[in-house]
């Protein structure tokens, strides 16, 4: 079993308040946990009305498919939605369970 996770931070350029953030965060989460089969959870910053924190993770029998489908998902997020900007990821691979 491998799992390919990521904390992303986005930007929400385009957001006026908590109920603009949710109102895209439930988008992007359904949208990308449907596409690509991830799971995706808010995990920080749940004040901050124009910073999100998402955690994504997949699981698979092989490092390099968890690892490109955790990509596409982040490079769909940030493109799905214009106003959301990616400002920081951090991933980490862990295999071998």
């Amino acid at each position: 079993m491998n799992i390919a996770a990521a904390k992303v931070t986005l930007r929400l350029a385009d957001s006026r308040g908590l109920k603009d953030k949710r109102r895209v965060l439930r988008s992007v989460v359904k949208r990308a946990g449907d596409k690509f089969g991830v799971s995706i959870a808010e995990v920080g910053a749940q004040d901050s009305w124009r910073t999100a924190v998402l955690g994504v993770a997949c699981v698979s029998n092989s490092a390099r498919h968890a690892e490109r489908t955790l990509d596409a998902a982040l490079r769909f997020i940030e493109e799905d939605k214009p106003g959301a900007e990616i400002v920081d990821c951090e991933k980490e691979i862990m295999g071998g369970f």
